[in-house]
């Protein structure tokens, strides 16, 4: 999936930032893709673009201490890494030096326009987040409707900064995880990233929110068709008919764990049951209780259960 500009004609909503960055409102907004082939070096990662649908996660090394930053269409969020650095960040005007720590986060609101210099270890990672997939999930998680990302440098939020390094680590797997998951680790990403590092504050919460046993029973219906397939939070959500926010609390509420929960442990009760009452391979269980590789199934069923599935079936 290549980010252009048609990809974010609804709901787009560029914010205004402080004065140390311009933001560019009149001219053409650059993507990603665009920005990615005017720097001096490739990503050495790049999530799928089938991953999420306007987000995208790439990893550099070695490119050039000094990058001139173009009007992006995109958020993005930087997580330094490699080392402690000195970054210097400017435009029209005297440059802004922020000692960086390794793992800390800069966030830089679409439309913006900055130059860019490193002093020290050349490693970061982008995740790039459309300004109509941000404003869908802030209404859809009940967030005000008027907010603006707020730029920072070097800001430290463990919270978003382990998200991030999970987000690195399962797209730089072999084969990515449930793509539930990763919806969810994005969801939960950016539902941080709303409310510690934008100017909006959410709505009260309705407390003790459930689902009706009918919509419960739906859902479960649902996970159970299509154990063997990609399941995403959005699936679930509109299965249930609530938005994916107020889905996710009443589920919790109703059943008493996550959806990625949920999901996860019927596929491992269906991989048990598989592996106790079947001679199919572990590749076949995976592939049919909708695990992508029989290493991803071994792992989250010992994790669950306590014994891999090779020996359970040793034990039989």
């Amino acid at each position: 999936m290549t980010f252009s500009q048609d990809h974010l004609k609804v709901g787009t909503n560029i914010p205004t930032v402080r004065k140390t960055g311009a933001t560019h409102r009149g001219g053409k907004l650059v993507t990603p893709d665009d920005w990615a082939r005017q720097l001096s070096a490739q990503p050495d990662l790049s999530s799928d673009g089938q991953l999420w649908p306007g987000a995208l996660i790439r990893h550099w090394t070695g490119t050039s201490p000094d990058i001139d930053q173009p009007p992006l269409d995109h958020h993005y969020i930087v997580q330094h890494l490699g080392g402690t650095k000195r970054v210097d960040r400017w435009h029209d005007g005297p440059p802004i030096s922020t000692i960086v720590q390794p793992g800390a986060l800069t966030v830089v609101p679409a439309g913006t326009q900055f130059t860019w210099r490193t002093r020290g270890p050349i490693e970061f990672a982008h995740l790039y987040i459309s300004p109509a997939y941000l404003q869908r999930l802030a209404l859809r998680y009940d967030w005000r409707s008027r907010w603006a990302l707020i730029d920072r440098v070097g800001v430290e939020d463990p919270m978003l900064q382990a998200m991030y390094t999970t987000m690195l680590r399962e797209v730089r797997m072999p084969r990515a995880a449930h793509a539930l998951y990763l919806d969810c680790l994005l969801d939960a990403f950016v539902m941080q990233l709303l409310r510690e590092h934008s100017s909006t504050t959410p709505r009260s919460d309705r407390p003790g929110e459930r689902l009706t046993s009918f919509r419960v029973g739906r859902v479960i219906e649902f996970v159970n068709a299509h154990i063997d397939h990609e399941i995403h939070l959005n699936d679930l959500a509109d299965v249930a008919g609530e938005s994916v926010y107020h889905f996710c609390r009443a589920f919790k509420n109703t059943v008493g764990e996550a959806p990625y929960q949920f999901v996860l442990r019927r596929r491992i009760e269906r991989a048990h049951s598989l592996l106790l009452s079947t001679t199919l391979s572990l590749t076949e269980v995976a592939r049919t209780c909708g695990f992508r590789s029989p290493q991803q199934l071994s792992r989250a069923f010992r994790r669950m259960m306590g014994v891999t599935p090779a020996r359970l079936r040793r034990d039989i």
